[in-house]
């Protein structure tokens, strides 16, 4: 994926598997998939900077699958100037498929002030 400016880009080469990495911080598939349900809330910067826009993931049924990763790239994570080398480790994939889902619009976070302008993630 690049973005259409391109500035940003990611690469993801990855299979199916049925073995959930033992390198990650999370003890187990179940663990990892449960967080990741629980964070199915999200927030992003507007152009108007004074808040941010909300969207939740709704789900009929909640599964995920353990990817194998053979090559992993982010330019986001990888640009030295936003997180400092080898500040940032890749964790893990995992693939949702054929889950019956709507994308929801949730209430704007109001930020209060400029220091809570500059804390927001930038294209979060």
């Amino acid at each position: 994926m690049r973005s259409r400016d391109g500035q940003v880009s990611l690469k993801l080469a990855a299979k199916v598997c049925d073995q959930f990495p033992n390198s990650s911080k999370f003890g187990s598939l179940e663990e990892a998939s449960t967080f990741f349900e629980k964070g199915a809330l999200g927030y992003s910067e507007t152009t108007r900077r004074d808040h941010l826009d909300g969207l939740y993931l709704a789900t009929k049924d909640w599964s995920m699958e353990p990817l194998e990763v053979l090559s992993v790239h982010s330019s986001y994570f990888e640009d030295p100037s936003l997180f400092p080398p080898s500040s940032v480790e890749f964790d893990c994939a995992l693939l949702m498929r054929n889950v019956y889902h709507s994308w929801r619009s949730m209430p704007a976070l109001r930020l209060s002030s400029a220091r809570d302008r500059a804390l927001s993630p930038i294209g979060a």
